[in-house]
């Protein structure tokens, strides 16, 4: 097995940017070498490039040839098996950031399993991947148990191969969301309800109110709310609130910062109104939240 992990920035840093690189690799499997169940706080997805496997979220089973790609959402779940007489092989990445939902339901729009037309493209970009912090590969290699036979992890440790990895996954995305062949729809184009959640998941660590979103779009926020509601049945101000919420969950969980911290990094000006709305929400106070939750 090769392997690379991002030790530039930490988890919370990666989730605050819209795509972020977080590990990426390649592996022969055993026979019915099994992962999971787990679940995981980042996406993952794997390129079979040759044998066979099985996919298991919660109670589904999906069948994976060569050529095929599966995912396995954040939060989610899930297990993987090799098969018993042929077990595949394949290459995967993982990433995190807040438009990896985004990208995600664009690649997979239907099923955790999409057909790939050209699977060798993706190994290819792997190694790619994996030359940037082990100089021992090389982006033309191919990977094979005889070549690598050890469990071998680089991780990035400067900048310039964080930045390098993270390039490399935009263009893999790139290449994945061209081939799917769907028309995608210019963002200046979007209708209103999608440019105000996008508003808000870029603005949501400043004061802003609706009133705010809605000047931005030269609309009436009763409009936009109604927009809004219609596309995504709920109101721009309970999905603002909903997404400062989980933001700071994540700064309680993966911090030690101060409670005023966290309320200034998801715009709110004190820790008391933070933490009001904060238990309304969950019903739990944040303090007790991240007593609760975080790692020991």
């Amino acid at each position: 097995m090769l392997g690379n992990f991002d030790l530039v920035l930490s988890d919370l840093e990666k989730d605050h940017l819209d795509l972020s690189f977080h590990a990426s690799g390649i592996d022969q499997c055993k026979k019915g070498n099994l992962y999971g169940p787990r679940t995981r706080r980042y996406h993952l997805i794997h390129f079979v490039l040759s044998g066979v496997g099985t996919l298991m979220i919660d109670s589904d089973i999906y069948p994976v040839k060569p050529g095929q790609a599966f995912y396995i959402p954040a939060g989610v779940c899930a297990s993987y098996k090799a098969d018993v007489d042929d077990p595949w092989k394949y290459c995967w990445i993982g990433y995190r950031g807040t438009q990896a939902h985004k990208y995600s339901n664009l690649l997979f729009p239907a099923s955790y399993v999409l057909d790939i037309q050209d699977i060798g493209i993706y190994e290819r970009k792997i190694m790619e991947l994996l030359s940037y912090t082990d100089s021992h590969v090389h982006r033309e290699d191919v990977f094979d148990y005889q070549t690598f036979p050890d469990h071998n992890f680089s991780d990035a440790k400067t900048f310039p191969e964080h930045l390098l990895l993270n390039g490399k996954l935009k263009e893999l995305f790139a290449v994945l969301l061209s081939e799917s062949g769907q028309d995608f729809v210019v963002l200046n184009n979007a209708d209103y309800a999608d440019k105000a959640k996008h508003f808000i998941e870029m603005h949501y660590d400043e004061a802003i109110q609706i009133a705010d979103i809605a000047s931005y779009l030269n609309l009436n926020p009763r409009y936009l709310t109604t927009l809004f509601k219609k596309k995504f049945k709920i109101t721009p101000k309970k999905y603002l609130t909903y997404f400062r919420i989980e933001k700071a969950k994540v700064f309680l969980i993966d911090t030690d910062q101060p409670l005023q911290v966290i309320a200034n990094a998801i715009g709110f000006e004190n820790s008391f109104s933070f933490s009001r709305l904060f238990k309304s929400v969950t019903g739990i106070s944040p303090a007790n939240y991240r007593e609760q939750y975080s790692i020991k």
